[in-house]
């Protein structure tokens, strides 16, 4: 079963949000790209492995890749980290600069694919839309909002109303930048500063 792991912000300059580690996803009380990852199994070296290596990545991707790099997948039953990436050069820099800094991390594990933005493009979208979750400066509630899984846009959640509303999708779409986004009823998270794994668009998701 394929996990899809947080995005990890582990910059503390951004109080409510921002986990730009692996796996997309950013959230304002917070929730990335589901429920937060379990604790790993010390019984496991496999896991352990990978997500050494997705730590790897995930370090150099937020550093001087962030150019390229989109997000990250742990697929624990396929043996393999996903790197999602906008450029496959780049992409396949990003891995040996992240072997010559953890000289120990299998990169044969990693597997490149393509996605449609940034960390540089998106952040900078995430962080406006959070102050503004932040400030109540939107016109609906906004529960979530997080870098989809696979780089192809952000994820808000809100309420029922919310994914209907004109005047919120209005809003989001200025500050997004022209970066596609994705609304999905939701529930507010109360008392958390952190995030969690944001899954794929549901079917009732409506993307602008």
């Amino acid at each position: 079963m394929k996990r899809h792991r947080a995005l990890a912000v582990r910059s503390t300059a951004l109080p409510l949000i921002l986990l730009l580690s692996a796996c997309g996803s950013v959230a304002a009380p917070v929730t990335g790209d589901g429920a937060p990852a379990s604790p790993l199994s010390r019984s496991d070296p496999g896991e352990a492995a990978l997500q050494k290596l997705e730590s790897a990545l995930g370090d150099q991707g937020r550093a001087d890749f962030a150019d390229t790099f989109g997000t990250l997948q742990l697929d624990v039953a396929g043996g393999r980290v996903i790197l999602f990436a906008t450029g496959e050069e780049r992409a396949r820099a990003l891995i040996e600069a992240a072997a010559k800094a953890h000289p120990d991390i299998d990169t044969s594990r990693a597997e490149i694919r393509r996605c449609q933005y940034s960390r540089r493009t998106v952040d900078p979208a995430l962080r406006r839309i959070a102050d503004a979750m932040k400030s109540d400066r939107l016109p609906a509630p906004v529960h979530t909002v997080g870098l989809l899984p696979d780089g192809s846009g952000i994820k808000v959640t809100t309420t029922k109303e919310g994914t209907a509303s004109k005047e919120l999708k209005d809003a989001v779409a200025k500050l997004a930048g022209g970066i596609l986004v994705a609304y999905e009823v939701g529930k507010p998270l109360r008392g958390l500063d952190a995030t969690a794994t944001m899954g794929p668009p549901d079917a009732g998701s409506t993307p602008r």
